[in-house]
């Protein structure tokens, strides 16, 4: 970047004969110093060194005299600093410096003179040094020899190498080099080789410099090219030119094409004449430079910087005066539709060494990079820029918002810390980054961050490193889960890697979340661990893709108890798939979700048996059967759950109410607006065991879970049957039931704590009988049986007939009238408060086979708590079963009964 400036009218001579000079003369004076130093220490005259700008440490005369460290100053600049010097021999003298590293100091400005070379009567001397460094040039090792005038010089730099030849007397030198590009250039291929000749004698200096590259090229490239600079120098006077051969393949793809690139002359002080043209095409376009000079005056001129292409254009006039530089206010297209601009000319000054402000900005789609305190400083063949920078805009969704004030140069950043704003929906984030430190060549990057995503609070530290075109780190935050009241702490740690449009987290990452309280519930800890690599393009609404393996701890709440739960989740950007398992209870979920408009929607299968360790916290206990769902679910603003449910062999038992056999499928429909729920066809149950069996239930159902639709009700009972159209629980009303051919015979045989039966029936009633469905209870109102077909009643003549005929006359003669009854009319009128007792109004009409078919008309009432009935019913049927069981000596057990909790 700084050759063109270098072939403008300011600029100053060749170099080398300057730094050649400069090192002669520092050599010399430090043969002389050296000598007067070490008698100057020895008679202990530290303050005459201080005079002379020589500071001494570390003097020895251990295998010959030494200095460890020295630094030598003038007029307070430091000039020179060493270390390990060291005289192995005097004759001739002999000196050896392992370091030696030179600076420049300001001088001021006047006419640049021929400098002089060495004086012709010092005593012959060699010096070595291992490592000289100076501005500009890379570190090299030295060696010069003198003797009788004559001077040999031999410089190396890893395959680079110069020697040079000088003859005091004569004024005759010459010097050869051989230099590899890609010590110029990394990349660079092929090599320089260097020759000139001269003479230099007080008051005279010339010299005819030739450079031939060969074989010239970037790695990767397969073009190559042959290049020629001359440069000659008579006294005062210099010229230089360099052409091309052929196109010269640059960086990335570009050309400097073939041709006379530069031509110029002057004296040591100025520039007389210039034409530059330098013209390179690359994949981004081409670069074409031309510069012009006055012809009134080589001193001032103009140029044109014009770039062309797809993704690189611009035009920017130039002009120099009074040793400045202007470039017109202008804007520049740079690859990926950036766009650089500075809205004023922008001044430079033309010189090795200077400064200038530089305004600009930088815009990056819908980002703008700005810079109004702005400044660039170089000099010794280094650079620096200092000033502030701000950052606004929004990119890949998230709105950006930064500061940085600092400097900038080849060996880093250092400055005060950069504040970056990162906003999007539902999250705001705050980063501070450090940038001293910061090194160009290998960044790193240490931030701290903070803020919140929705209503998560956010903090963390977050690490980068760049490794060639990628970086890679990792990140550790913390956080809570707001709708916890307790616990609920998230952590994060994970490793990751990538590039722009291109993030990846590394297997092992890992989101953590404590044990907590939500509501009434204790959620144990739950993680989620990357199981491969997530890649994202770090966009807003795009997601990641990869898989996750998911560590629930599980639930308890003070009714029920949520096992562990564990499974993989895969993700491909907007969606994802879950296959989790409950192994304590033999549950698999399958789960997706997708991301829809603002929300996201997905479904749910669970596929369980059912078993009573699930019924903690139910009205009922699960003993057995099989659940399989499919459920479709969709969340924005709301939630909304639809699917059905297939339920198969089915047994439980709710509050010693026995029911087996259950199957059907039910129908959900929920959201935070309620519940709805209904059958998919008959709900079927085989058995419902109330004290009485009441078998081959079906049904049809619809709910809110608030109330309780059935329609379509059957059932068998006492060798009848029972229905009912349409039934709502609870209800205020009283509803019909029928009843249809119920045996009066299955009723008599609940007696079985009588043998033989006080009274025996046969035949078969039905009726009607309303029924009102409490939240807590059944009533009946003004329910109606009546005989369907021809009953009988028999009244076997046992101890407790007997003895009541015994009593009184009267009822035995009543007795002998229906100890055998046939009744062709017969009603029942029925009444049951919500409390279980029953009053039963009863008539019966027959006649008395025996008694010379006598008329006789029958009325009864009875009242009895049918609740308490049918319960002592269940607890006898209970006892019975555990004393047949055991009477059985440990034989098969009924297997309903074996899975009771």
């Amino acid at each position: 970047m700084s050759q063109p400036a270098d072939h403008t009218p300011a600029t100053p001579p060749p170099r080398p004969p300057r730094r050649w000079r400069r090192l002669a003369v520092l050599v010399l004076t430090l043969l002389l110093l050296l000598a007067l130093a070490l008698l100057a220490a020895a008679w202990g005259g530290r303050w005459w060194l201080q005079q002379q700008g020589l500071q001494l440490s570390g003097l020895g005369w251990q295998q010959g005299p030494g200095i460890a460290r020295w630094q030598w100053r003038q007029q307070g600049c430091l000039t020179a600093e060493g270390s390990g010097l060291r005289i192995s021999d005097w004759q001739p003298l002999r000196i050896e410096l392992q370091q030696l590293q030179l600076f420049s100091c300001p001088q001021a400005a006047k006419t640049r003179q021929i400098p002089s070379p060495p004086a012709a009567d010092l005593p012959a001397f060699q010096l070595h040094i291992a490592r000289l460094q100076a501005a500009a040039l890379p570190p090299l090792a030295l060696a010069i020899r003198q003797q009788a005038g004559h001077w040999q010089l031999q410089a190396r730099q890893q395959q680079n190498q110069l020697q040079l030849d000088y003859q005091r007397a004569a004024g005759q030198w010459h010097a050869t080099a051989l230099l590899h590009a890609a010590s110029l250039y990394p990349g660079m291929l092929g090599e320089l080789q260097l020759r000139g000749s001269g003479r230099w004698l007080p008051g005279t200096l010339s010299a005819k410099l030739e450079a031939d590259g060969r074989q010239l090229g970037y790695q990767g490239q397969p073009q190559r090219a042959a290049a020629r600079l001359q440069l000659g120098l008579d006294n005062r006077q210099w010229q230089l030119a360099s052409s091309l051969a052929q196109p010269l393949a640059l960086p990335a793809g570009w050309q400097l094409q073939a041709g006379h690139v530069l031509q110029a002359g002057g004296d040591l002080d100025s520039v007389h004449s210039l034409q530059v043209r330098l013209l390179a095409h690359g994949p981004q376009g081409s670069v074409d430079l031309q510069l012009q000079p006055d012809h009134q005056s080589l001193q001032q001129g103009s140029g044109l910087l014009q770039l062309a292409g797809s993704t690189l254009q611009g035009r920017i006039p130039l002009r120099w005066a009074k040793r400045q530089l202007t470039l017109a206010p202008a804007s520049l297209r740079l690859p990926q539709g950036a766009v650089l601009r500075w809205p004023q000319a922008l001044q430079l000054p033309l010189a090795v060494a200077g400064s200038g402000r530089l305004p600009f900005r930088l815009h990056y789609q819908q980002l703008q990079l700005n810079s109004d305190d702005s400044t660039l400083r170089w000099g010794d063949g280094s650079w620096q820029w200092q000033g502030a920078l701000t950052l606004a805009g929004k990119h890949a969704g998230y709105r950006l918002d930064g500061r940085w004030q600092g400097q900038l140069g080849p060996q880093g950043a250092r400055g005060k810390p950069l504040d970056l704003h990162v906003q999007a929906p539902q999250l705001d984030i705050r980063a501070s980054l450090p940038v001293d430190g910061i090194r160009p060549q290998q960044p790193q990057l240490q931030a701290d961050i903070r803020g919140h995503y929705q209503d998560c609070p956010l903090q963390g530290k977050l690490s980068a490193r760049q490794q060639g075109t990628r970086w890679q780190g990792d990140i550790q935050a913390s956080s809570r889960l707001p709708f916890y009241s307790q616990g609920g702490e998230l952590q994060l740690t994970a490793n990751w890697q990538g590039q722009p449009g291109n993030w990846q987290l590394l297997p092992g990452s890992r989101l953590a979340i404590g044990q907590g309280m939500l509501g009434g519930v204790l959620l144990k800890p739950l993680s989620l661990t990357a199981g491969s690599v997530l890649n994202s393009d770090g966009s807003v609404g795009h997601g990641a893709n990869g898989s996750l393996q998911l560590e629930a701890a599980g639930a308890v709440a003070s009714r029920w108890v949520l096992p562990a739960l564990n499974g993989r989740i895969q993700l491909a950007g907007n969606a994802a798939n879950a296959s989790l398992q409950l192994p304590a209870w033999r549950s698999q979920l399958q789960l997706s979700a997708r991301r829809q408009g603002s929300g996201a929607a997905g479904s749910l299968a669970i596929d369980t048996p059912l078993s009573a360790a699930m019924s903690r916290g139910l009205d009922v206990t699960l003993q057995q059967g099989q659940l399989a769902s499919r459920l479709q679910w969709r969340w924005d603003k709301q939630w909304q759950l639809n699917g059905n449910a297939d339920i198969s062999g089915l047994a439980l038992d709710w509050g010693g109410i026995l029911a087996s056999g259950g199957k059907g499928r039910l129908s959900l429909a929920a959201s935070p607006a309620g519940v709805q729920l209904h059958s998919d066809g008959p709900l079927q149950l085989a058995l419902l065991d109330v004290g009485t069996p009441l078998q081959d239930i079906r049904l049809a159902l619809r709910s809110d879970l608030h109330d309780w639709q059935l329609s379509d009700v059957q059932a068998r009972v006492l060798g009848g049957s029972v229905s009912a159209g349409q039934l709502q629980w609870p209800s205020s009303a009283f509803q019909p039931v029928t009843v249809h051919a119920i045996d009066l015979a299955a009723i008599t045989a609940l007696q079985k704590n009588e043998q033989p039966a006080t009274v025996q029936l046969t035949g078969r009633v039905g009726g009607l009988l309303p029924l009102q469905l409490l939240p807590r209870g059944v009533a009946v109102q003004n329910g109606l049986l009546r005989n369907e077909g021809e009953l009988t009643l028999r009244v076997p003549p046992g101890a407790s007939v007997r003895a009541m005929a015994q009593s009184n006359q009267a009822v035995q003669l009543a007795l002998d009238m229906l100890s055998e009854l046939d009744v062709n009319d017969f009603q029942a009128t029925l009444n049951m408060a919500a409390s279980g007792v029953l009053d039963a109004q009863v008539t019966l009409k027959g006649v008395n086979p025996k008694q010379n078919r006598q008329p006789v008309v029958l009325n009864y009432s009875h009242s009895e708590n049918i609740l308490e009935l049918l319960r002592s019913l269940r607890i006898s049927d209970d006892i019975s079963r555990s004393v047949l069981q055991r009477q059985s000596g440990g034989g098969t057990r009924n297997p309903v009964t074996e899975s009771k909790p």
